[in-house]
């Protein structure tokens, strides 16, 4: 249940960095809609898994730190994109 916690959040984050019009990864970005309410499906899904191995205050707090560390990080993961394509 804890690498579903991780991924869930990780891939919520990350649907809703490529539905942003400035994301970096894709030459488009995702349709908004459909990819900001998966996006936000998979970040509440997320919870009851980290609700099931940690306690309710942890679980507030490792989702909230591991989505300020992806949104942080995701744009420069474009930069290393790039760089493996030149």
């Amino acid at each position: 249940m804890a690498i579903l916690f991780y991924v869930l959040t990780l891939l919520g984050c990350a649907l809703l960095y490529l539905s942003h019009r400035h994301q970096a990864w894709l030459r488009a970005p995702l349709r908004a809609l459909p990819a900001r309410l998966g996006g936000a499906a998979l970040l509440l899904l997320a919870l009851p898994c980290g609700l099931h191995f940690l306690g309710a205050a942890t679980t507030v707090f490792v989702w909230l730190v591991l989505q300020m560390l992806a949104f942080g990080l995701f744009p420069f993961i474009a930069l290393l994109l790039r760089r493996t394509e030149a």
